[in-house]
């Protein structure tokens, strides 16, 4: 009887927990929102911000300091933190908040999402010490599928995403319950407070155009395969190469001295829309999946203004803008297929379908990916992504932004640490 009773208490002192875990994610998530929209807001109108870039890394790199912690500190190492069960320092949901505001003030090309996996892993920690050991264990990863699920307006996806980006096999009940009642109830605040992921217009769907979408899938996820070895390749080169120069801030410097030269000269040729491929990218998505029309280069320029923003060691997601490549280099294929009679709404499906599979391949979570067009857009959307997430998961499955994905992450770091610039996370 008295087992019962310490069962039952526990049962309930646990769920109490996820719930406010779910209201404190939710809360910061919609802090994130509001101050990386409004710092995007401010960059619209005032570009030469992009000049300013080096200093935004500096004065984030300065808020680390402040806040004692390693300026190494990234998505990468927090999920290894949590698939460790080591702890990741509270004071890293405040800095990161600040760190990718400050960048897309200045014109860095990063996300919200990746930015709220650092922040909801930094805000389970208080939680912890409130429960047994067996029990604590589930509030890490669960406020990654919080910070996820809440921020891509997909609850249940960030509940998977918890489970394949970790590679961790889920051992019991609570195992699920954990992640999948954190992620609801963070969705919940965030859709209380308004904050949407997309906005785009719903697609009149027609079997004709279902069926064109569907026969380019697979060609487009290989292509979305390939480029995302070729991204991640990429950003794993400059990362070593920038690393060499020792201090993060030399790293800062020259990525940001960089990407505003990019910006800057684009604006003295008189290529001002340049600007738009700035930011977290999700007026790309919203045209794109809207069905409307991107220049074939976005996917290319997205891309690079991102590789320069992440090596440079910006804080900021990467999930947001690998979407935003995604979704350009569906257009990009559409445009292709016009030929084929594809219509706005087969180009806005294709969107759909590429973006996905880019998602799949930079991350190496098809199931996740699966999970997040089905919650977003519906069960046609699944559909037709489908062959494209299998085929590129099927290419570039050697390789992810998140070593934690792989199936020997522990032997085969995908990323060089950044230089210390503070207190090193312990191991």
């Amino acid at each position: 009887m008295a087992m019962t009773r310490q069962s039952a208490g526990e049962g309930a002192l646990l769920v109490i927990s996820l719930a406010a875990l779910g209201v404190v994610v939710g809360a910061l998530t919609v802090a994130l929102d509001f101050a990386v929209d409004g710092a995007a807001a401010v960059f619209g109108t005032c570009g030469w911000l992009g000049w300013l870039l080096p200093v935004a890394g500096f004065a984030t790199f300065g808020a680390y300091r402040a806040l004692r912690l390693d300026f190494s500190w990234s998505t990468a190492q927090v999920m290894e933190a949590v698939r460790d069960g080591r702890p990741v320092p509270a004071p890293l949901a405040p800095a990161i908040i600040v760190g990718t505001s400050l960048t897309v003030l200045c014109g860095g090309s990063v996300g919200k999402e990746a930015a709220a996996l650092q922040m909801g892993a930094a805000a389970s920690e208080p939680f912890r010490r409130f429960l047994p050991g067996r029990l604590s264990r589930l509030l890490p990863s669960a406020a990654l599928a919080a910070a996820l699920g809440a921020m891509l307006d997909a609850p249940l996806a960030g509940a998977v995403f918890s489970f394949e980006a970790l590679r961790r096999r889920p051992q019991s009940v609570a195992d699920v319950f954990a992640p999948v009642v954190t992620a609801l109830v963070a969705w919940g605040v965030t859709e209380a407070a308004g904050v949407r992921f997309l906005v785009a217009a719903p697609l009149a769907l027609d079997a004709a155009a279902l069926g064109l979408a569907g026969g380019a899938a697979l060609a487009g996820g290989l292509a979305a395969g390939l480029l995302a070895l070729l991204f991640c390749r990429a950003l794993l080169a400059l990362r070593k190469g920038l690393a060499r120069l020792g201090a993060p801030v030399f790293a800062l410097a020259v990525g940001g001295v960089a990407t505003a030269l990019v910006l800057g000269y684009a604006e003295l040729f008189h290529y001002e829309g340049l600007r738009a491929f700035c930011g977290t990218g999700t007026a790309q998505i919203s045209v794109a999946l809207s069905g409307g029309d991107l220049p074939w280069w976005a996917f290319a320029m997205k891309a690079a203004l991102t590789l320069l923003t992440l090596a440079g060691g910006f804080k900021g997601g990467e999930i947001m803008p690998v979407l935003a490549i995604g979704a350009c280099l569906g257009v990009a294929l559409a445009d292709g297929a016009a030929a084929l009679g594809a219509t706005e709404v087969a180009r806005g499906m294709l969107a759909v379908a590429v973006m996905a599979a880019f998602f799949a391949g930079c991350t190496n979570c098809p199931l996740t990916a699966g999970m997040f067009v089905l919650e977003l857009l519906g069960p046609w959307a699944l559909a037709v992504s489908a062959p494209a997430v299998t085929a590129a998961f099927l290419v570039a499955r050697s390789t992810s932004l998140y070593p934690t994905s792989l199936p020997h992450w522990s032997t085969t770091p995908t990323f060089p640490p950044a230089p210390s610039g503070g207190r090193r996370p312990r191991r």
